[in-house]
C-alpha cells in the first residue's frame, strides 16, 4: 500500500504555502554561497573567506539561544517573520559593500542572527504542522524547499554577478525574502495550547546530548564543503562553481522524495547509520577530484548522502521530546548544525591556507566518521533507556486562527 493511503497526509495547502515562502527565503540566503568569490574580488584570501563566512555562524549560535529560550512561549511565527524581514534588509545592505572592512563583518553578524530566527521559526512550523509519524517525510519536503535554492541561487547568481556585479545581485535577491514575508504573513493553521505557558523542562538524556554532538560534527563536515568547494573549484580549474551545487542539490532533492518516508516506515536509526558512513566517504572523495565529471559524480554522492541523513536525523531528534518542547529541541538541533558549520569554516580555513584543499577534505570526512560513532552511541543509549520517538505526551493542537500566534 502506498504512503498516501497508509499514512496521514503531509502536503496540505497550509504546508505548501510555508514551503514556497521558505523557498523564497533561501533564494536570498543561498546567493551568499557566492560570497567567497566576491571576497576574493575585493582582495581577500582563503583565511579571510573562512573568517567572514564563519562569523555568521557564530552570531547565529547567539541567536539560537534567544530563539530556543522564547520560541515555545511566544510562537514560531514571530521568529519566522523576523527572519524574512531581516534577511531582506541585510541583503539590501550588502549591495552597498565595495571593500573589505568592518561593515562586511557586521552585516554577516546580523545575517547570522536573523537566519537563526527565520530558519528555526520556519522549521519549527513544519514540525508542528506534520503528523508525528510523518516527521521525517515532512522535514524531507522542507529540505527540498531549501536545497533547490542551493542549486538555483548560485547558478543564477553567478550569471547575474558576471553581468552586473555582486552589489546589484545582492540588491535584487533582497526581494525574494520580502515576497516570502508577504506570502506567509497571515499563515493559518492550528495553534498549540501551550503557547504563552511556562516551558516544560527539556529531556536532557544521553541519547539527546550525544545526538546533538553528532549533529554538530555533521555540520563541521558540511560547512567545510559549502565554504571551500567554490574556491577549490575555481583554483583547480574544474569549471563553473555551479557545477558542484547543481549535482549535489539534484541528488539531495531526489533522495528526500523517498528517504523520509522510508525512514518513517523502517526506523530512523536504520537509515541514519549507513547514511553517515556514505556521507563521510563522499566528503573525503573530494580530495581525489581532478576533472569536472569527477566533481559532478562526487557532488551526486554527497547530495544523496546528505539528503538521507539530515531530515532523518532531525526527525529522530525532535521525536525525543513532547509538543511543548519541539521549538527548543528544533532550535538546538539547528544550532548544533550551525555551530558545526562555523567550526568547519573557521577551523579549516587555516588548514586550507597551509596544506591545501585536498588534505582538508580528508579531515572533514573524518569529522563525519566521528559523527557516525557518536550517533551509534546515542542509539545504544536509547536501547538502554528508551525515550518515545513520537512522545506520548504530545498534546494535539487546538483549533486556532494562526499557527504559533
Amino acid at each position: 500500500m502506498g504512503v498516501s493511503t497508509a499514512l496521514p497526509r503531509v502536503l496540505t495547502p497550509v504546508f505548501l504555502r510555508l514551503l514556497v515562502g521558505n523557498f523564497l527565503y533561501f533564494m536570498t540566503f543561498a546567493t551568499f554561497f557566492l560570497l567567497p568569490i566576491y571576497i576574493h574580488q575585493l582582495g581577500g584570501n582563503d583565511q579571510t573567506v573562512g573568517l567572514v563566512m564563519g562569523i555568521s555562524g557564530a552570531s547565529s549560535l547567539v541567536g539560537v539561544f534567544v530563539v530556543a529560550a522564547l520560541i515555545d512561549r511566544v510562537g514560531a511565527r514571530l521568529f519566522s517573520r523576523i527572519g524574512f524581514a531581516g534577511m531582506a534588509l541585510v541583503a539590501l545592505a550588502f549591495s552597498t559593500i565595495d571593500h573589505l572592512g568592518p561593515e562586511l563583518f557586521a552585516l554577516r553578524v546580523v545575517q547570522g542572527l536573523v537566519f537563526a530566527c527565520g530558519f528555526n521559526g520556519n522549521s519549527t512550523l513544519v514540525v508542528m504542522l506534520a503528523p508525528p509519524e510523518r516527521r521525517a517525510a515532512a522535514l524531507g519536503f522542507f529540505g527540498i524547499s531549501t536545497l533547490t535554492t542551493h542549486a538555483l541561487a548560485p547558478a543564477i547568481g553567478e550569471q547575474v554577478a558576471a553581468l552586473v556585479g555582486f552589489r546589484v545581485l545582492f540588491g535584487v535577491v533582497a526581494a525574494f525574502s520580502a515576497l516570502g514575508l508577504a506570502l506567509t504573513w497571515s499563515l493559518a493553521g492550528p495553534t498549540p495550547r501551550h503557547i504563552g505557558r511556562r516551558s516544560a523542562p527539556l529531556p536532557v538524556s544521553t541519547t539527546l546530548v550525544t545526538t546533538i554532538a553528532a549533529t554538530a560534527l555533521c555540520g563541521v563536515s558540511f560547512g567545510s564543503v559549502m565554504t571551500f568547494v567554490p574556491t577549490f573549484t575555481m583554483l583547480a580549474g574544474l569549471g563553473p562553481v555551479a557545477t558542484f551545487f547543481l549535482s549535489y542539490t539534484s541528488a539531495a532533492i531526489g533522495s528526500r522524495f523517498f528517504a523520509g518516508s522510508l525512514a518513517d516506515r523502517v526506523g530512523h536509526a536504520r537509515v541514519i547509520l549507513p547514511g553517515m558512513f556514505m556521507l563521510a566517504l563522499s566528503i573525503a572523495a573530494l580530495a581525489t577530484v581532478e576533472s569536472t565529471w569527477q566533481l559532478v559524480a562526487v557532488g551526486i554522492w554527497f547530495g544523496l548522502s546528505q539528503g538521507v541523513v539530515f531530515p532523518t536525523l532531525n526527525a529522530w531528534t525532535v521525536g525525543l521530546g513532547a509538543l511543548e518542547q519541539i521549538g527548543r529541541i528544533q532550535s538546538i538541533f539547528n544550532g548544533a548544525f550551525n555551530v558545526g558549520i562555523t567550526l568547519g569554516a573557521l577551523g579549516f580555513g587555516p588548514v586550507v591556507a597551509r596544506f591545501g584543499h585536498r588534505p582538508m577534505f580528508v579531515a572533514a570526512g573524518g569529522a563525519s566518521l566521528g559523527a557516525l560513532g557518536l550517533f551509534a552511541t546515542a542509539c545504544a543509549a536509547h536501547v538502554r533507556d528508551p525515550a518515545p520517538l513520537h512522545a506520548a505526551t504530545d498534546e494535539p493542537p487546538a483549533a486556532g486562527p494562526e499557527l504559533g500566534a
